[in-house]
């Protein structure tokens, strides 16, 4: 999808105005296939079964996200670098915890399976080790016939908050969150020490390749990347990830290193504050959404974030306000991804950088 000299320059704006923080004419931009947040349109075939086992994961049934994304992809001028994850379909995390994987029209989801907080009680992961083990012959499937401008990056992850409402069911998980702190706390290290086990076998699979790593965001990185979440806390008051789940998230940054971004989105970005607490985090994602703040409105926590840490701003809405705040963002340490639903050609794609950063450079 891309040519060398096109890839060696993105990665240098990724190097230099992301990662080392140059002040250089504009943040790297891309445009992010739109489709790959569906990635159940990668199917090859109808699914039949109701419950996915590891087994029914295969290559044969669905298109990597690089065959999708070269299927429909029109912009070729931004630095969005081609990628490829282990079907991202798959609840992975949650059914390597014991989450029954459910198939249903459209969509694959984990099933609770703790009918009582105390069934937290001395948990011990994973409980579906077939999971774990058919996630690192995909990832090894990727790297063995990845084309050469595609980066094999880590898949959906979920954050401890995450799989522990998928194993409860969300309206016990918030009811656990005020009943029982200690016996959710003992239980989200159980299910990060997992976590921790798959961004090893992940990383001891994918190797550097063109100088770094690649990630489903489309950026590059020089050292291991990953970017995590939990999302179920964007319903919670601020102080419950600072309480109980930033230990987690500190974890992951000590162990993987200073290159691990935490994503939040627009509709439950209140405990940004406390993210950024975190201890070596490298960043922080913010998705954009239509039902969330305008741009207008989330540009004072934008500047907070890109002056305390750095910032992927993902825009799946309110396009129409992006130049205009891109001007008041730095240019360093900042990341600006777009939704191929705005930007549908190469000459769309450069009236938005002439528009956001005037005098920068233009492919």
């Amino acid at each position: 999808m891309k040519d060398r000299a096109r890839l060696e320059a993105s990665i240098d704006r990724f190097r230099r105005g992301f990662w080392d923080r140059e002040a250089i004419d504009r943040p790297p931009v891309g445009v992010l296939p739109d489709r790959a947040w569906l990635p159940i349109n990668y199917l090859r075939e109808p699914l039949h079964a109701t419950a996915f086992l590891p087994a029914d994961v295969r290559s044969t049934l669905v298109r990597t996200d690089y065959e999708d994304a070269a299927a429909h992809r029109s912009v070729t001028a931004d630095d969005w670098l081609p990628w490829a994850a282990a079907w991202r379909a798959v609840p992975w995390l949650e059914a390597m915890s014991g989450c029954p994987v459910h198939a249903g029209e459209g969509s694959l989801a984990p099933d609770p399976w703790a009918a009582s907080v105390d069934d937290l009680r001395d948990l011990a992961l994973p409980r579906e080790a077939g999971w774990f083990d058919r996630l690192e012959e995909l990832t090894a499937e990727l790297v063995a016939t990845a084309p050469d401008d595609c980066f094999v990056s880590t898949t959906i992850l979920r954050g401890p908050a995450d799989v522990l409402a998928a194993i409860r069911g969300l309206t016990n998980f918030y009811l656990d969150l005020i009943d029982a702190p200690e016996i959710v706390a003992a239980a989200a290290a159980e299910v990060n020490k997992l976590h921790l086990a798959v961004l090893d076998r992940h990383f001891a699979t994918v190797t550097p390749h063109l100088g770094g790593y690649g990630h489903i965001y489309g950026f590059w990185s020089p050292e291991p990347t990953t970017v995590i979440q939990d999302d179920v806390l964007g319903m919670c008051a601020p102080a419950v990830f600072r309480d109980l789940f930033l230990p987690c998230a500190a974890q992951i940054v000590e162990h993987l290193g200073s290159r691990v971004l935490f994503h939040l989105h627009s509709t439950g970005y209140a405990h940004y504050r406390h993210v950024l607490e975190v201890p070596g985090l490298a960043g922080v994602e913010v998705t954009v959404e239509p039902i969330g703040p305008s741009l207008h409105d989330l540009l004072p926590a934008l500047r907070v974030i890109a002056e305390r840490s750095r910032l992927l701003l993902m825009v799946d809405a309110h396009v129409g306000e992006l130049a205009s705040v891109a001007r008041q963002l730095p240019t360093d340490g900042v990341y600006v991804a777009v939704s191929d639903r705005f930007i549908g050609s190469d000459r769309s794609f450069r009236q938005l950088v002439s528009s956001a950063w005037p005098g920068s450079a233009v492919p």
